[in-house]
């Protein structure tokens, strides 16, 4: 058994402190007002999920059907637990072993901390879990006590999460291995996607049957524990469950085992040695063409954050993800009817523009002073004017944005879907008139909230704060211009409608970003003690 004694009880009631004292310290004003409704609807979907497990479930009137519905339930469960948080790019919360290392804790105790802290990136799950405990309990073809057995699956989800998350972090700080896995996540979230494009409805009914069919015979973790939650109590139930929770077990624990033993800075220390001198010419000599072209001071601030970025597994991994999860998660759009012949997108390469600005919004546009950290010191003793640093940071990101839409349309092109050529400028105008709208915000929220970030860490340690949070929720308002261009082109029937339209956008975009930055300048000079004091606080032993 895994120990669970007054030491660990001490370092997760500490981060627990800090998360209530994070929550609930602060004036309360409109960003946290805001923040707050944004929860709220999000996880009102979610209890919207519980309740209606808890309903349905009930009404299952046999033992193998309500077998056959958890058991798909499990899966879903599993599946956002283990690979949302991987598609995502963020680990939620996690122990910084190295800070732990020097304590008298055992490892046995530092791995059930880390267990127990893999419940921040399944919150939504063990919501919808309490659900369908809720509709096990009062359904009239199960024992109300088989509703337990979820606990089995949800330690299972545990230890396995910990598992996932040690091991891609060794993998995604390797160059080269880094892409490799994140196209093979791409590739397994794409499949359901496949699917629905892939198959009409009566073959999918179908698929489902035969799954629910073999449910019983299945030796899969979601489906041995779904079995015993509804009462089905055999002995290969009880061997596979006891198997795959050992095995979890396991794989967790030997994961994290290794990571204890793992130095990120070692190996990319000795990936740097081995890169090759004739590629890493060539890489200098693109970044430093930007420069080259703009004056100094500008253009050697642009070379530093182009240099910056390009270094940084953080901004590679959700640049790369920008061009491969986007447009798998817009490939939909892309066919007409089912999979076949005819394949169409001519909106795609928009669309897909417009998720990859979003992913990209936390590195480049909400929080653009996180990489400095403490050397966000040296903007306000350097003879530069702090408006010349925005303006160069402002600079580097639409350059960043470019190169993700031209990587969106190879990509497209080499996936051989057509589109008219008159899409790209549509595209590229767009996405840059929202780009200044993200600008705008980005640098008032990078001064007002701003947060030291690891640029050499692939995941997302913490939470993205409330004002990055606040971007996810306002990003559908600052579509409105694009909408308002698209209506004016189906309402006139002209070309020349959509362009106008979006001209006067790209005068109001370029007004609120003018007027944005003269206001972050000045918050800056005003409070740049807060700043530079919240870009070198130190993470805590839990990140």
């Amino acid at each position: 058994m895994i120990p669970v004694d007054d030491q660990v009880r001490a370092v997760v009631g500490a981060q627990f402190r800090v998360l209530y004292n994070r929550v609930t310290g602060g004036s309360i004003g409109a960003a946290r007002v805001f923040y707050w409704l944004s929860m709220a609807v999000w996880y009102g979907l979610v209890c919207f999920l519980a309740w209606l497990a808890a309903v349905a479930l009930p009404e299952v009137r046999t033992r193998e059907s309500l077998a056959a519905v958890t058991s798909t339930i499990l899966l879903g469960a599993t599946a956002f637990w283990q690979l949302m948080p991987v598609m995502m790019a963020t680990s939620g919360l996690s122990l910084d072993l190295k800070r732990l290392m020097v304590y008298p804790i055992s490892y046995r105790k530092l791995f059930a901390v880390e267990a127990l802290l893999r419940v921040s990136t399944g919150t939504e799950v063990l919501i919808v879990m309490a659900g369908v405990f809720a509709g096990l309990a009062r359904s009239p073809v199960t024992p109300r006590w088989t509703a337990g057995f979820l606990l089995v699956f949800v330690l299972f989800n545990l230890m396995l999460s910990v598992g996932v998350r040690d091991l891609l972090s060794r993998l995604l700080a390797r160059r080269g291995v880094r892409e490799l896995v994140v196209l093979g996540i791409v590739l397994i979230a794409a499949l359901p996607q496949l699917l629905i494009v892939a198959a009409p409805p009566e073959q999918l009914r179908g698929l489902y049957q035969k799954y629910t069919a073999w449910t019983p015979h299945l030796p899969l973790p979601w489906t041995t524990m779904a079995l015993l939650s509804t009462g089905t109590f055999t002995g290969a139930a009880f061997a596979g469950a006891g198997a795959w929770l050992a095995a979890a077990a396991w794989f967790g624990y030997t994961q994290f085992r290794r990571s204890l033993r793992w130095d990120a800075a070692e190996v990319q220390s000795k990936e740097r040695g081995r890169r090759g001198l004739a590629a890493l010419g060539v890489l200098e000599k693109i970044l430093e063409l930007p420069g080259r072209l703009m004056p100094d001071p500008l253009g050697a601030l642009v070379t530093k954050e182009l240099r910056t970025l390009g270094r940084s597994p953080r901004f590679r991994l959700v640049f790369f993800m920008g061009f491969t999860f986007g447009i798998i998660i817009w490939l939909p759009l892309a066919f007409r009817g089912y999979w076949g012949t005819e394949r169409s997108g001519e909106n795609l390469l928009l669309w897909v523009s417009l998720y990859a600005a979003l992913l990209l919004g936390e590195v480049l546009f909400w929080n653009m002073l996180g990489f400095d950290r403490t050397a966000v010191q040296a903007y306000f003793v350097m003879p530069v004017r702090l408006r010349t640093v925005i303006v160069a940071k402002n600079v580097t990101a639409v350059l960043a944005l470019l190169a993700e839409i031209v990587m969106v349309t190879v990509a497209l092109a080499v996936l051989r879907i057509r589109f008219p050529l008159a899409k790209i400028p549509e595209a590229f105008g767009c996405v840059l008139m929202i780009t200044l709208f993200l600008l705008a915000i980005g640098n008032l929220a990078s001064v007002k909230s701003p947060r030291a970030m690891d640029p050499s860490s692939s995941w997302r340690q913490a939470s993205a704060g409330r004002i990055q949070g606040l971007m996810v929720l306002f990003y559908p308002m600052l579509l409105a211009p694009v909408g308002l261009a698209y209506l004016a082109r189906y309402a006139f029937e002209r070309e020349l409608a959509f362009y106008l339209v979006l001209l006067s956008g790209y005068v109001v975009a370029a007004a609120t970003y003018w007027v944005a930055l003269d206001s972050a300048v000045e918050i800056a000079d005003k409070e740049r003690e807060r700043i530079v004091t919240a870009l070198s606080a130190a993470q805590g032993p839990i990140g």
